[in-house]
């Protein structure tokens, strides 16, 4: 590893090893440096972003199980769990994104859909009864509850920008913004913004998860996700003792990535 400015530069065809030994906030501030991948890059990158992924993916199950144990049901929950498991048919939908839009996928994003597939843990507010007792004594629109939707239903958002794409009149070449999740007003039933979005063409590793109000890499924000318990909105009341008793409890056991 050799330091450029203040940049530490990591060779290449180590960053894996260099990952699963621990380093995990050094791997990506190296990768996010590579701002146009190259087909070796990209295959190095993506292998990073599969061991990211994959331990997510236990977290995700981690607190998945303990909403379930709540009694906590998915908004929608009839066409989707607290998660969605990859399926075979998510391939298809990857070839159909690409083909249109003339790119591939982001490594993370591809990565999170191929090893953790989707996380939905808005409360279905559609039921007449109030979300399970959490002992924190927010409302909904105060806790952000995570949720990526799975591929299958970008597939949807594409078909309407294929239709923009298309439109004779149009006179901008947008990118295509894949729709991810609600924001944290619309998972509470109320009016609100721009839906949570990651946008392609992107030719690096890790792109802004946009309309969120971090404004983070996506990595980033799934690092705040569990660093509030899956509830990120919970950062604005930090200093709250239920806060911190849930965070300590229900939080208890995630994994850095």
């Amino acid at each position: 590893m050799t330091t450029v400015g203040n940049v530490r530069q990591m060779d290449s065809g180590m960053l894996l090893s260099k990952y699963e030994a621990g380093e995990h906030e050094a791997v990506w501030h190296h990768i996010r440096s590579l701002d146009n991948l190259n087909e070796e890059q990209r295959t190095e990158v993506v292998a990073v972003a599969e061991a990211t992924m994959r331990r997510v993916a236990r977290n995700v199950d981690l607190l998945s199980d303990r909403l379930a144990k709540r009694g906590w049901l998915a908004l929608f929950s009839e066409h989707s769990a607290l998660r969605t498991m990859p399926a075979h048919s998510d391939r298809s939908v990857f070839i159909q994104i690409e083909e249109e839009c003339g790119a591939p996928l982001p490594p993370t994003l591809f990565a999170f859909w191929k090893c953790v597939g989707g996380v939905n843990w808005v409360w279905d507010y559609r039921i007449n009864s109030s979300a399970p007792n959490l002992n924190v004594d927010l409302p909904m629109d105060e806790m952000d509850p995570l949720c990526i939707d799975p591929p299958s239903v970008a597939t949807s958002f594409l078909d309407e920008w294929k239709e923009q794409k298309n439109d004779p009149d149009r006179e901008t070449d947008d990118p295509f913004p894949i729709e991810l999740a609600p924001d944290y007003l619309h998972k509470a039933n109320i009016s609100g913004g721009m839906p949570y979005a990651i946008s392609i063409p992107f030719w690096g590793a890790d792109p802004v998860f946009a309309n969120e109000r971090h404004e983070l890499p996506f990595v980033d924000y799934l690092r705040l996700v569990f660093k509030w318990a899956g509830f990120p909105g919970l950062e604005d009341h930090k200093e709250r003792q239920d806060v911190k008793q849930f965070i300590r409890t229900f939080g208890e056991g995630l994994i850095a990535f």
